[in-house]
């Protein structure tokens, strides 16, 4: 199941969101080796403190946070923009009020993986129903993102292959590429179908989220 968390209300779902960071700090530092700010197990950077919407998968049986993405819209100050933007040779900076930039996409470990009817990871399939629901309430037409290249193969099996803008040989520990995800109905129904996924996924408490975003469009 997945719960929606804005950055200004981190401090009501204070043990999802530390957990959340904590899973990033094992991800981002521990596993890829990435150089990441990481205060008392917590990974977080200045962009956690400018509001953004979490995307949060929780284990269905446990209540554990599994998996997490960030979300920001590419109005304001973004990863792609501020940092990433140096390691490619092709301008791929993208600053429009329907595309949304997606970061911090991780499978938290320490968990037992969950699986989908058609044996896909679950936390990965249900963020990304998620997002396209958001995306499609919201009036977004994509989302953009930093990868490393062996997720394209995890992307396409999800049914949710991005358009790939960019790619750089080297950038920290390895190459990256950036990349677009269409905000379709077709896209949210591939998901959908390749996971067997086809109930409500988003908590209720959490839906009025995606219901004012729908109003604000």
């Amino acid at each position: 199941m997945i719960t929606l968390i804005n950055g200004h209300e981190a401090d009501r779902h204070a043990g999802i969101v530390d957990a959340m960071f904590r899973g990033r700090a094992a991800i981002f530092r521990d596993k890829l080796g990435w150089d990441v700010h990481v205060d008392n197990g917590r990974e977080s950077d200045p962009y956690d403190a400018l509001n953004p919407l979490y995307v949060i998968a929780l284990d269905d049986e446990t209540g554990a946070v599994v998996g997490s993405i960030r979300l920001m819209p590419t109005t304001g100050p973004t990863l792609q923009r501020d940092i990433f933007a140096q390691a490619f040779d092709d301008d791929v900076d993208l600053v429009s009020a329907t595309i949304w930039e997606a970061t911090r996409f991780c499978v938290h470990p320490g968990n037992p993986r969950r699986l989908t009817p058609t044996r896909l990871d679950r936390a990965t399939c249900e963020i990304a129903i998620a997002m396209c629901e958001i995306g499609l309430k919201a009036g977004l037409t994509q989302y953009i993102g930093i990868f490393e290249p062996h997720m394209q193969r995890i992307y396409r099996r999800i049914g949710w292959a991005p358009d790939v803008l960019a790619r750089s040989t080297a950038f920290g520990t390895g190459p990256i590429a950036v990349g677009l995800w269409d905000v379709t109905e077709e896209a949210l129904a591939d998901i959908r179908g390749r996971a067997g996924i086809h109930e409500d996924i988003i908590i209720d408490g959490a839906r009025e989220r995606v219901r004012f975003l729908a109003r604000a469009a």
